[in-house]
C-alpha cells in the first residue's frame, strides 16, 4: 500500500490552496520620467539580485516573477537620481491589490511613483529619502 507522509500532505494543501498567488505572473516595470537626466537603479530580493542599469530619459527596466510558495517576495529598487537617491519597495503584498499584476513605476524629480492601476491609475508618490545635498 502506497502511504503519504503528513509533511507532504500539507506541503500538498498549501500549494494547491496558494495556487494563484504561486503561478501568478507579477510584472515590475521601472521608467525615468526626469527629462535630460540619466538615472541608475539597483533592484533586488532576496532570492535574486537584478543588477545595476543605468536608464535614460524616456527609458525603461522591466522584470517578471512569481512570488514564493510562502507569498513572501518582496522586490526592491535602489534609485540614484541628481534630485535624490533612496531604497523603495517596488513589490510587496500590501500594494498588490492596488496594482492588478502589473506595477510600473515612475522616477520623478520629486522621487518615486507607482501607478495604482486598480484606482484609475492614480499616483503614490515617496519622496526621496536622501535629498541631494546628502548624495
Amino acid at each position: 500500500m502506497f502511504a503519504i507522509s503528513a509533511p507532504r500532505i500539507l506541503l500538498l494543501v498549501m500549494l494547491v490552496a496558494s495556487s494563484e498567488a504561486v503561478f501568478e505572473k507579477i510584472n515590475v516595470t521601472v521608467s525615468n520620467d526626469i527629462p535630460g537626466e540619466t538615472i541608475n537603479i539597483h533592484c533586488y530580493s532576496t532570492e535574486d539580485n537584478l543588477g545595476s542599469h543605468d536608464l535614460a530619459y524616456g527609458a525603461n527596466y522591466s522584470w517578471d516573477f512569481r512570488v514564493n510558495v510562502w507569498g513572501t517576495t518582496k522586490f526592491w529598487c535602489d534609485f540614484t537620481t541628481k534630485h535624490g537617491s533612496g531604497s523603495y519597495g517596488v513589490y510587496t503584498k500590501h500594494v498588490a491589490v492596488y496594482c492588478n499584476g502589473l506595477f510600473q513605476w515612475l522616477v520623478k524629480e520629486k522621487g518615486p511613483c507607482l501607478i495604482m492601476t486598480e484606482l484609475g491609475n492614480n499616483l503614490y508618490c515617496q519622496d526621496w529619502k536622501k535629498p541631494p545635498s546628502l548624495l
